[in-house]
């Protein structure tokens, strides 16, 4: 994989997460969240374990205790999407994919990695961006949810920045699998916790919704999702693969008529602030983009009398 391949992957998984809201939204209210995320996990473990069983061989210590880590702050960011996802899928959207401007601050506290005048000029960019087609919507804000939302922004921030340090030196698959298993286990634990506490047996669910979206989100989100971040991220840096991931609003608002006619939902209307927003959204992460701005800077420079 090279560096435009793995762009271009990291563009293809983000527009399966720009179409997993109505998924979400199927999943019955009584469904333990932690249920649906034993089970999703599990579906991705199995279909990554009969991809790369024999990578299994490969493990280390090292590695285990990275895929904890990874499982721990995934694990809270699942549970916030879900606490947070009524809130309707173009908030969800729009919230979610600001988790970017939480990076550079992360990135210095974490890493003592600073970030450069362009990287900030181009967050500052895509949030206008964001802020645009979030006017329809400002209602949203208000919502309980919404808070759910921000700080499962952090969360996601700082998995993209652990990704991007262990799959350097680490193998992908194995911290993928090890991933998806402990964060299978963790919200087994919270599952029988819950049940226990509540005086209920944990069985799993009958309705077909819930399956629908257990096999959508377990397969495209947990599986192939994961994979091809790890992969990718070894030629793509944290913050320029947060830009990309930030285009799932865009996906989210021009699939929405079919989304609507698929799942019988009223369907967002894209209105010009809306279409506005994602031209600025895009021109910001362009001018993140280090080959862009060179070639802009080597032509205006050409230009020059």
């Amino acid at each position: 994989m090279n560096k435009l391949e793995a762009n271009v992957s990291l563009f293809i998984i983000t527009f399966f997460a720009a179409i997993q809201y109505p998924f979400l939204l199927g999943v019955p209210d009584t469904v333990s969240h932690f249920a649906f995320l034993c089970i999703t996990n599990l579906i991705g473990f199995l279909l990554m374990l009969a991809v790369f069983v024999s990578e299994l061989f490969r493990v280390d210590k090292k590695q285990i205790l990275q895929s904890l880590v990874l499982s721990l702050e995934l694990f809270g960011f699942n549970v916030l999407l879900l606490l947070g996802s009524s809130v309707g899928a173009t908030v969800s959207a729009c919230v979610l994919s600001a988790y970017f401007v939480f990076m550079p601050l992360l990135s210095f506290l974490l890493f003592d990695v600073k970030s450069d005048r362009m990287t900030l000029c181009a967050i500052g960019v895509v949030l206008a961006g964001l802020m645009l087609m979030m006017c329809d919507n400002l209602a949203g804000l208000r919502d309980i949810h919404f808070l759910f939302l921000v700080i499962g922004d952090v969360f996601f921030a700082l998995y993209i920045l652990t990704v991007g340090k262990y799959s350097a030196g680490s193998n992908p698959s194995i911290l993928a699998m090890g991933q998806m298993l402990f964060t299978c286990l963790i919200a087994l634990v919270f599952w029988l916790g819950e049940s226990a506490i509540r005086k209920t047996v944990p069985s799993l669910p009958a309705d077909s919704a819930f399956w629908g979206s257990a096999i959508f989100i377990g397969f495209f989100i947990r599986g192939l999702y994961t994979i091809v971040q790890m992969y990718a991220q070894r030629y793509v840096s944290p913050l320029n693969t947060s830009l990309i991931f930030s285009t799932e609003i865009i996906i989210t608002m021009l699939m929405s008529p079919v989304l609507a006619l698929l799942f019988r939902t009223q369907p967002e209307s894209i209105t010009p602030l809306r279409l506005s927003g994602a031209i600025v959204m895009v021109a910001g992460i362009l001018l993140a983009d280090p080959s862009v701005t060179g070639a802009l800077k080597g032509r205006l420079g050409h230009e020059k009398p």
